[in-house]
């Protein structure tokens, strides 16, 4: 199973519902990447303007063994944050990944061609996440395959947006179901974010006192498997909604590296506030040893 989960989750505690300081979330996540579960652990994930913030703290705290941090740089302005992110000097940060939403809904194809054209001033090693719009927020469905192709055909990757502070930012199972069936027809792989913290669906209450219902990661990670393996968008909404851990243990204990390996092409990663949250679940499933319980056996 370490193959399935090896960088799965980005770093994303400056988010919210986290809401971390800039120290603390360094602080952290130089903790998390030393920690006996490191292998799952991501970039840290910040938006670019909190970047200053992030590259001092960073290099106020290094040693001098120690290597850059490596951050995915969500982009809040249009593409042109992207040829302002690579003329940056960001001492004690390495950009390993550059995260920015399409915002045109009239125009999502030319939008993703002003997001290529701008990606071209990073660095080869850079990867380049564009978060596609879902459909039920008034998306002409003639407007993605453009996006995606485009996309697609310049080696960057998608990202899917799975929640946030209010139930409306959630797609249901059917809608993330017809979502990622085209990601994986078009052959794009993709990032989630926000609302997985639970290896399956689960209920939790936001401030206002409202129910939300998130997603699980690893029921994300069956769809996904389904859908490669040429299962419709139906199949893959009742795997998303499955929420009993014995099931879920059972449906994995099939997988090989080989499965993993074919999945994880697609699902690259996705973005977590409290990133020892998924890590627990993995463990409370079986489906991750602890060091202890390792050296037990």
């Amino acid at each position: 199973m370490d193959a399935l989960f090896a960088g799965l989750v980005d770093d994303a505690a400056v988010f919210p519902p986290g809401n971390a300081s800039v120290p603390d979330a360094v602080r952290r996540h130089r903790g998390h990447r030393t920690a006996w579960y490191a292998p799952l652990i991501g970039p840290l994930v910040v938006p670019d303007t909190e970047l200053t913030a992030v590259s001092r703290v960073a290099a106020a705290t290094s040693t001098d063994s120690a290597e850059p941090l490596a951050v995915s740089v969500v982009v809040t302005g249009g593409a042109g944050g992207l040829v302002a992110l690579a003329r940056r000097d960001l001492p004690g940060l390495r950009v390993a990944a550059a995260e920015i939403g399409l915002r045109d809904l009239d125009d999502l194809t030319g939008n993703a061609q002003r997001v290529v054209a701008a990606s071209a001033e990073l660095a080869d090693d850079v990867t380049v996440y564009v978060e596609l719009p879902f459909q039920h927020d008034g998306i002409d469905q003639h407007g993605w395959p453009g996006a995606i192709e485009a996309v697609e055909a310049a080696g960057l990757l998608g990202k899917l947006r799975l929640g946030g502070l209010e139930p409306d930012a959630y797609p249901t199972p059917d809608q993330l179901a017809e979502q990622l069936s085209h990601l994986i027809e078009a052959d794009l792989p993709f990032k989630a974010t926000a609302g997985l913290h639970r290896a399956w669906p689960n209920e939790v209450v936001n401030t206002a006192g409202r129910t939300l219902r998130q997603h699980g990661f690893v029921t994300l990670l069956m769809a996904v498997e389904a859908l490669v393996d040429g299962a419709d968008p139906g199949d893959a909404a009742e795997l998303l909604r499955l929420d009993d851990p014995g099931r879920i243990v059972a449906a994995l204990d099939g997988w090989d590296d080989a499965t993993a390996a074919r999945v994880r092409r697609r699902f690259r990663s996705f973005g977590c506030c409290g990133v020892t949250d998924p890590v627990d679940d993995l463990v409370a499933l079986g489906l991750l040893a602890t060091p202890s319980a390792t050296g037990s056996r």
